[in-house]
């Protein structure tokens, strides 16, 4: 990399952590927070928790179209556009339009992709088809979370520069921490945001099934609901004092609940590799996922954690009764998937790759 730093805007949903429980506002501030050889520079674009949908995100989206114009005849020759994208349907055809205008104009851009639904479904609509096929054949570094997806973008687009990037987190807080007590009472989190995808109606389920059981649980929601199904309010009515709402956590509220709680819950339709993942893993907490998007990169059944099966209340039942009923197990898998962060994750090259990437754009 040369000596200068470079000038990047990066482009993400809202980088406030506080109302924001985005996993892509996540790596970019990781990205701004511990890249000290780049100036970073945020252009807002995504949903946010508190979005209203309908006519007034299309009014959102035409004001923020003429802004993004606006600010790329603007923008200084040597500056770097690294395009944060999810690829869900909103993001896909909004993102098309946001992209191509910067490289009909020449700029130097990297494509970062985070996941999303369509990165490995076949059945894709066929407008979405169209425009992926015409975004992945673009002359310009894509980024994605592991070899898996770039053998897949690969293999379905002949995209030609692809670079894997796995997700990083800052491990100063978890590194001084150690989990030494395992009791009767598995304390299970969801974090993220309270939606469908995220398999909040298989979860439901299988906590119900749990509970007539008898298996002694509490179950911990941190983040911020979307849509109307108020999930919050029927996990509290069916669960009573076994359910917290902790709310949008952050910072120092955020690590206290980490230290707390034994099992990451995560029965989710599609994810790239969620950053929560692995911040709850290196705290030592056991995760208990689905085998989607980049995750098994991380998560390896019965080693580093627990797989589920998809839209499948029963393996979730399954999953916390085997950790309810063997403490060496929970300690073993909480050791081992400790140990795979802090193995696997430097953040000094996790940047060092990064503005590789960026010199090369």
């Amino acid at each position: 990399m040369k000596e200068e730093n470079h000038n990047i805007l990066i482009v993400a949903p809202s980088l406030d952590s506080a109302r924001n429980v985005s996993g892509v506002s996540a790596v970019a501030n990781f990205m701004i927070a511990n890249n000290q050889e780049c100036r970073y520079t945020h252009f807002l674009q995504g949903k946010g928790d508190d979005e209203q949908g309908g006519l007034s995100r299309v009014v959102r989206l035409m004001k923020s179209y003429r802004r993004w114009k606006t600010l790329l005849n603007d923008l200084p020759a040597d500056q770097i556009i690294h395009y944060n994208f999810p690829l869900d349907a909103m993001a896909v055809v909004r993102d098309f339009f946001f992209m191509n205008a910067a490289r009909k104009q020449g700029r130097r851009m990297v494509v970062h992709i985070h996941g999303g639904l369509y990165l490995f479904r076949q059945d894709k609509p066929f407008l979405i088809k169209c425009l992926l096929n015409r975004i992945f054949r673009w002359d310009c570094p894509f980024i994605v979370l592991s070899t898996k997806e770039k053998q897949q973008i690969q293999t379905e687009y002949q995209t030609k520069t692809v670079y894997v990037l796995p997700n990083c987190v800052d491990l100063a807080v978890a590194s001084s921490f150690t989990r030494k007590e395992f009791s009767p009472c598995l304390h299970l989190l969801f974090l993220g945001r309270i939606e469908p995808n995220k398999g909040m109606d298989y979860l439901y389920h299988a906590v119900k099934l749990l509970q007539d059981s008898g298996t002694d649980f509490i179950l911990h929601f941190a983040g911020a609901e979307q849509g109307g199904n108020d999930y919050i309010g029927s996990f509290s009515q069916l669960l009573g004092e076994r359910f917290v709402y902790e709310g949008v956590v952050s910072g120092i509220e955020k690590d206290k609940l980490l230290k707390t709680c034994d099992v990451f819950l995560l029965p989710s339709f599609y994810e790239g590799l969620p950053m929560s993942l692995l911040e709850c893993m290196s705290f030592g907490m056991i995760p208990v996922t689905t085998n989607v998007g980049s995750i098994s990169e991380f998560v390896h059944d019965g080693k580093t954690g627990l797989l589920l099966q998809m839209k499948d209340s029963q393996s979730i039942v399954d999953a916390i009764n085997l950790l309810s009923k063997d403490t060496d197990l929970r300690r073993n898998l909480s050791k081992n998937a400790r140990e795979k962060i802090f193995t696997t994750l430097n953040t000094e090259n996790y940047i060092a790759k990064l503005n590789e990437i960026y010199q090369n754009c």
